[in-house]
């Protein structure tokens, strides 16, 4: 099977073109827009939202829920944990940005519960060859402002994130984006410069949520507090640490979304969020580990548990000493009880992290063991490293509920092989801009994890990923085991194959374990916990919300 027939049984085929029959404005089914099925057959011709075309490998028929079963209007109060970085998809970087993102943008594409690809903005497309991919936009869909989508848009969002002077955190997603051409309104081409396997999971993350040219441009940085696009829902306002309050962007669809409004109260503490669910206050709320019992056993809320690709880790700076040595890196990682950790912090909700590709991806490493806890080995580390009479450095976090005794514990059993570790509490805001200007050598944070398992590897190891700020393969860990992860990160996403990527996403784990250039503690679970009068709640496998997809019975 050559690379193309692959891609042609993984995705869409060569040939084929989604199209999403009825997914006009007027009469928009619901279900249509949210997201119609696909095929995972090869040699297939055309799908349709509504049914099938006639060859082997057609996309199922899809059942469409009843509208009208569905109540409209009303506000959903949702209880989130922290503001948004940022609402411009080109500069935000929280993974609980998407919670917002989602129901503001329209992507190109959609990510579906499963990661199957699902039509957004384009609801037909053509794999022309495997550098070539054409998009049709639905004609007819407009921006907030009023402006319409067109393709000239499409190339501006795609040139947005690679800009340098945008310093998007996702632009090496795009890398392999040459060129975008608009032939006409509603076509764009994307020209890439090598085969990128997880192109229509990229375009249904950051760098598909199009964004208006002129717009944008107009605006500035303003774009970022209010930005105009055209997704389900408006932003009418957001106060920092209180409130993001959306409205229903009445010109996108007939009978969809169902909601008015929608409602997002910044809450810090998990328990008051919970609480505010059983008092009424709040009709969706993220459950901490602690609170999940409790959960289980209350009456009248609904609650939905699941693996997603997010996990914990502390991010590693290689520029900074003594993480530069790798026994250093190494010791601390064997120091650590991941298992009196995971019991202790997270309440035994989720498991030991073998590696940052979870249970939720085809890309998990089954065969990998989680690093284990040695002592000895750990202080003959230090010793070899000429730290053996201790060691002292500083880690940042952001201090909240979770990380604070997480840090705490840490700090705690680094001092068992002579570590003194000072943790540096300061916000969201500052955390990030002290790591990524190499402050500090080390910063706890948990990561969200995406669709593709390119997305998640590339961006946190590769020497060029957003969130690898030192760029530790490329200068400061000089050496065949370096360069071979960042070709191995390379080669995955040039290959069609799912095999043959898995065994080298098997390959780079076990590199980046070896090697200590993260330290893993757990692979979490998803709870949400919403109010009886909620419907439409799905699962997303990136542990995403989806609030536009949501209503309040009557």
């Amino acid at each position: 099977m050559n690379a193309r027939q692959t891609w042609e049984s993984m995705r869409l085929g060569r040939r084929q073109a989604l199209r999403g029959a009825g997914i006009g404005l007027a009469g928009l089914s619901a279900a249509a827009l949210i997201g119609c099925g696909d095929s995972d057959e090869a040699d297939s011709t055309t799908a349709t939202a509504t049914g099938t075309s006639e060859g082997p490998g057609a996309a199922p028929s899809v059942t469409t829920p009843d509208a009208s079963a569905r109540s409209m209007g009303g506000t959903l109060k949702v209880a989130l944990g922290s503001d948004p970085t940022g609402l411009d998809p080109s500069t935000s970087r929280g993974g609980g940005d998407h919670h917002y993102l989602y129901s503001i943008f329209d992507n190109l594409v959609n990510n579906g519960p499963d990661f199957s690809v699902k039509p957004g903005l384009a609801t037909e497309w053509e794999v022309v060859d495997d550098l070539t991919i054409r998009f049709k936009i639905q004609d007819g869909r407009t921006f907030h402002d009023g402006s319409p989508v067109t393709a000239e848009d499409v190339k501006y969002t795609i040139d947005r994130h690679k800009d340098p002077e945008t310093q998007s955190y996702s632009a090496g997603q795009v890398e392999s984006v040459e060129s975008v051409e608009v032939v006409d309104d509603t076509t764009a081409i994307f020209h890439l410069n090598t085969i990128t396997s997880p192109i229509f999971a990229i375009l249904g993350d950051r760098n598909g949520m199009i964004m208006p040219k002129e717009a944008t441009q107009a605006m500035g940085a303003d774009y970022n507090n209010k930005p105009i696009a055209s997704g389900p829902f408006k932003v009418d306002s957001w106060a920092v640490d209180a409130n993001v309050k959306l409205s229903r962007f009445a010109e996108y669809a007939e009978n969809y979304p169902y909601l008015d409004a929608i409602d997002v109260q910044v809450v810090p503490n998990s328990s008051v969020q919970f609480a505010n669910l059983r008092t009424g206050d709040a009709d969706v709320v993220t459950v901490d580990p602690k609170d999940r019992e409790t959960a289980r056993g209350t009456d009248n809320i609904q609650l939905h548990e699941w693996i997603s690709t997010a996990y914990t880790q502390v991010n590693i700076n290689t520029a900074v000493a003594p993480i530069t040595d790798m026994r250093v890196r190494q010791a601390l990682s064997h120091s650590l009880n991941r298992q009196a950790i995971l019991d202790a912090i997270f309440f035994g909700e989720g498991e030991v992290a073998n590696g940052p590709i979870t249970k939720a991806s085809w890309a998990y490493n089954e065969n990998l063991l989680p690093i284990p806890e040695d002592l000895d080995k750990a202080k003959q580390l230090l010793d070899a490293a000429g730290y053996g009479d201790g060691l002292a450095f500083e880690m940042v976090i952001v201090a909240d509920e979770t990380r604070t005794p997480l840090s705490e514990m840490m700090k705690a059993q680094w001092a068992r092989i002579g570590v003194d570790m000072t943790i540096v509490a300061r916000s969201a805001e500052e955390a990030g801009a002290e790591y990524r200007n190499q402050l500090y050598p080390m910063f706890l944070t948990f990561f969200s994890g995406r669709a593709d398992p390119d997305m998640t590897i590339y961006e946190n190891f590769h020497s060029q990923g957003g969130f690898n700020r030192a760029k530790f393969n490329e200068a400061f860990t000089p050496g065949p085991e370096a360069v071979a992860i960042d070709q191995k990160i390379e080669a995955a996403r040039q290959i069609y194959d799912q095999d043959e990527r898995k065994a080298l996403y098997d390959e780079i784990q076990t590199l980046l374990m070896e090697q200590a250039f993260g330290i893993l503690f757990t692979h979490r679970t998803n709870a949400v916990a919403l109010s009886s009068r909620v419907e439409g709640f799905q699962p997303y496998g990136d542990g995403k919300y989806r609030f536009h997809e949501l209503s309040l019975k009557a």
